[in-house]
């Protein structure tokens, strides 16, 4: 029997490394065309697929231009540009295209669609030296593969979590790595506007509330805490409840009240007031394994999560529909798929699901909360 929530049912639209729980596919509009976005990192490709017509087609990162702007080279004391003698660094530079894309989003700088990666432990390195930098977060036009403002360099371990904001000057990139470093850039300028310590491995999400980037982190502990990322600054006391690990993260709206919701190991969707910091009803049982990914809207007036969880064994592997402000399911789970996105198609509101085999669904979420 077919579920009358499900809108489209693809297959072969996830390349590369991107099918994994831990690094969903995005999704963008290209010419008013919905497409599915991933980086096959053994080639460094891109992989855009077309969600309407289902045509895939691939575009080379341009690694050339991978390595580190010249800046970088003198600030850091591998170039002194005073030095006629002193070959010019890039020459040494090796870049590891397995490395480069740990993480992906898409977004639209200056009206322009672009692919933002965030890499891997070892991510590029110095030649014969063998100095090594892991971590960097680089943007890329998504119709040529050439990229895009400047490299931004400073976590040296590999990305955990990639997010973008737009703000009053551009687009923001957000990325939290395995140490828990918090780094915020404007895009197009490589302007670092925030260096915050979070949680050990590093999960992250962000949004913009009432006009100001927020960005909420956790991890391997028992808490969350939420950033100011213009002031650098922690917004009150951490958020408590949860249980370790916390792994994906949202901020929402429900009756005009700014949340943070939440959710991991311990199974459970959790929803925290932002202004009071108190929890926000009590946390959302009916997850059987870990809550892997997680996305959130506006649909008909309610306010909704849908959550991925993992089969780890324990029996999951299901994507579920929330109702913030009721703390209540809505409806079956949907079982065997695996949450990438949340995210409007031609003006709908839908959840982007894949399963092991690589097909790709789309699920009305106007359809899920009738």
């Amino acid at each position: 029997m077919t579920d009358e929530r499900m809108l489209r049912d693809y297959t072969g639209h996830i390349h590369g490394s991107t099918r994994t729980p831990y690094s969903p596919t995005p999704v963008i509009e290209l010419d008013g065309v919905p497409v599915t976005v991933s980086v096959d990192r053994n080639e460094a490709v891109l992989w855009i697929c077309d969600l309407r017509g289902g045509e895939c087609v691939s575009r080379h990162l341009d690694l050339d231009a991978a390595g580190p702007d010249d800046a970088w080279y003198v600030e850091n004391g591998y170039w002194d540009e005073e030095d006629e003698d002193d070959e010019f660094p890039p020459d040494r530079v090796e870049v590891d295209p397995y490395n480069i894309a740990e993480r992906a989003t898409v977004a639209h700088l200056d009206g322009q669609p672009v692919v933002v990666t965030g890499g891997a432990r070892y991510d590029f390195s110095l030649g014969d030296d063998s100095d090594t930098s892991g971590g960097i977060v680089r943007a890329w036009d998504l119709r040529t593969g050439g990229r895009v403002g400047k490299v931004m360099i400073g976590h040296v371990l590999a990305v955990c979590s990639l997010t973008t904001v737009p703000y009053e000057r551009g687009l923001l990139s957000i990325s939290s790595c395995e140490t828990g470093k918090l780094l915020a850039w404007d895009v197009s300028s490589g302007e670092r506007f925030a260096e915050l310590q979070g949680s050990y491995n590093g999960g992250m999400g962000a949004a913009s509330v009432d006009g100001r980037p927020i960005a909420v982190t956790g991890g391997h502990d028992d808490f969350l805490q939420v950033w100011d990322i213009l002031t650098g600054e922690q917004i009150g006391e951490p958020l408590t409840g949860i249980g370790a690990a916390a792994r994906a993260f949202a901020i929402t709206k429900v009756d005009d009240r700014a949340v943070v919701v939440a959710g991991g190991d311990d199974t459970m969707l959790h929803v925290w007031d932002l202004a009071t910091q108190e929890p926000f009803g009590s946390p959302l049982a009916g997850h059987t394994d870990r809550i892997e990914t997680l996305g959130t809207a506006t649909v008909g007036g309610r306010s909704i999560a849908v959550t991925g969880s993992y089969d780890g064994g324990l029996g999951d592997g299901t994507t579920r529909v929330w109702d913030l402000a009721r703390g209540e399911q809505i409806g079956d789970p949907i079982v065997g798929q695996h949450l990438q996105v949340v995210t409007q198609v031609a003006g709908t509101s839908v959840a982007v699901t894949a399963d092991d085999s690589g097909a790709v669904r789309l699920w009305d979420l106007e359809r899920a909360v009738r």
